[in-house]
């Protein structure tokens, strides 16, 4: 890679030269170049955080455990292993999953956490009412549809919450995955 990447990204002349087809290939040319950097970068950058993730998510906590080392200061970064819980219900192309996971919340005293929309959204806690206004609808011969969900972010909270109290929560039904993770964070200097 060029060592002052600064004159690779040169935007030219602040005018446009007179065109030619000389200076539309030279133009090309710098595009073209420009192109193929882009591409390896984020091909690099990707790569990068797939490798972040499994040293973050799987290789240091592994160690750290086997050391039995809680917290660490390395390079300037303070390290601790922390739980996380993410994923998100099973998606709508899959109704009977999708329909276990919202029972497994009603039957878990999570029924406020499902957001329901009948023709109309429905707030957080709002489950039970639009159940009953589905209802009512259909006895008055209307043709109703309902969507129920959860955000994934309130969900892997729940779960988070159960799990710090002890408490047995089937990740399979819910489409979760729980973990470790190595949570780095930049010392700051003392002034």
């Amino acid at each position: 890679m060029n060592d002052n990447i600064g004159d690779i990204f040169d935007m030219g002349e602040p005018t446009v030269p007179p065109a030619s087809l000389e200076v539309l290939q030279k133009e090309l040319k710098h595009a073209t170049e420009l192109e193929a950097i882009v591409e390896q970068l984020e091909e690099d950058l990707k790569n990068a955080k797939k490798s972040l993730h499994h040293s973050k998510t799987a290789r240091i906590p592994d160690m750290m455990n086997e050391l039995a080392i809680p917290k660490i200061t390395y390079c300037g970064y303070n390290c601790v292993i922390n739980d996380f819980v993410s994923g998100s219900l099973p998606n709508e192309d899959n109704p009977v999953a999708r329909e276990a996971a919202i029972e497994y919340l009603v039957s878990h005293e999570a029924a406020s956490l499902i957001k329901t929309e009948v023709k109309a959204e429905f707030g957080r806690g709002g489950h039970n009412e639009a159940l009953a206004l589905k209802a009512q609808l259909e006895e008055e011969g209307y043709a109703t549809t309902m969507k129920t969900g959860v955000h994934a972010m309130t969900l892997a909270a729940w779960a988070r919450e159960r799990l710090k109290n002890g408490d047995a929560i089937d990740t399979e039904v819910l489409g979760l995955y729980t973990g470790k993770v190595a949570k780095l964070t930049k010392v700051k200097e003392k002034k």
